[in-house]
């Protein structure tokens, strides 16, 4: 079985492995099916070249005046000017192992558990990176260490005479956008904030499961939800999200001298490993990433959660991400009888 097992692991190929694992990873996760993360053409040959950064360059809207014609009066040009989008290029890996014993033993074959588990860890990984990119994009703070979207796409609802989340509250922050608010599709939360809206659901009717839903998805408001529980609260406030379509890009490619898959074998030891590779961009749309406090040769996660490393570079209303700031109702100590209240 062992010698099988190695077989097996030596037959696949770096483009297979790739394959797999992108192909699982849109398969599964809800960010991707959701449409918040979308793959962008340009990057892939961006990522491909190698390097630590890559440009997306773009124009500012051009500063037009309406002007009365007049015969002896030229027209004055309003200016555009250029501006870009950098992203960290993140080049990460992993490994694991096994040995012939521990194969022959439990009389199984532990390779495809192996790939099986990689493609898994994929799609963890890519929405770890994501949380990490929101909490720098809306962290409470001053100076360098605030959020570049904290003043301007949030909607703090948990200091509020009745904190719970409503759908006045969604609606609320879903207006932050103004006459961009229909851009905004999806509502990424908690599981048990979206309990708090089944329940409430009796009553708004503004919650349609999967299974009285056209879409085969559950909608709030007409906006498609996405359960997360890494959405944890901080001292009773949960954070959920409102994103437009395509507000994250999101690229895999392969550099000229990687190699994404990699097996190994320690013969003394009776031990296969596997190592595996990647290089991807999972970008924000509307900010640029600073590079300002970087540890290691291309961000980790510690990188990409500090606010001083991001900056806004598009309007406010070509930005889609909001975050409503609330509290859920169990959480809310009851009034006691007698109090009026």
């Amino acid at each position: 079985m062992a010698n099988e097992i190695t077989k097996i692991l030596d037959t696949i190929t770096p483009e297979q492995y790739t394959k797999y694992t992108n192909y699982q990873s849109e398969q599964h996760s809800a960010f991707i099916q959701s449409g918040i993360m979308v793959p962008t053409p340009t990057l892939d040959a961006n990522i491909t070249a190698g390097g630590l950064l890559t440009t997306m360059p773009e124009w500012s809207q051009t500063g037009l005046t309406d002007q009365v014609l007049n015969e002896d009066k030229s027209l004055e040009t309003g200016k555009v000017t250029a501006k870009k989008q950098i992203a960290a290029v993140l080049y990460r890996g992993s490994g694991a192992s096994y040995t012939d014993l521990a194969a022959i033993v439990s009389g199984s074959n532990p390779a495809t558990q192996i790939l099986n588990d990689f493609a898994d860890y994929t799609l963890m990984s890519d929405q770890a990176i994501m949380q990490a990119i929101i909490k720098a994009l809306f962290a409470k703070g001053t100076g360098t260490n605030k959020g570049a979207l904290l003043d301007s796409h949030v909607s703090d609802q948990s200091t509020a005479a009745n904190p719970v989340i409503s759908p006045e509250m969604v609606i609320d922050a879903r207006s932050i956008l103004g006459t961009s608010r229909a851009k905004l599709t999806v509502i990424a939360m908690h599981s048990k904030v979206k309990a708090e809206l089944e329940k409430q659901n009796v009553q708004t009717k503004h919650y349609i499961p999967a299974s009285d839903s056209k879409s085969g998805f559950d909608t709030y408001l007409g906006m498609r939800v996405v359960e997360d529980d890494t959405l944890i609260p901080v001292d009773g406030v949960y954070e959920t999200y409102l994103y437009a379509t395509g507000a994250f890009g999101r690229n895999t490619a392969t550099p000229k001298d990687m190699v994404t898959y990699e097996p190994d074998r320690d013969k003394a030891k009776g031990a296969n490993m596997l190592y595996v590779r990647r290089a991807r961009v999972i970008h924000p749309f509307g900010l640029s990433f600073t590079n300002d406090t970087v540890s290691d040769t291309t961000p980790t996660n510690a990188d990409l959660v500090l606010a001083k490393n991001w900056k806004k570079v598009r309007e406010d209303k070509k930005i889609g991400i909001i975050c409503l700031r609330h509290k859920i109702s169990v959480d809310i100590p009851p009034v006691p009888a007698g109090t009026g209240a």
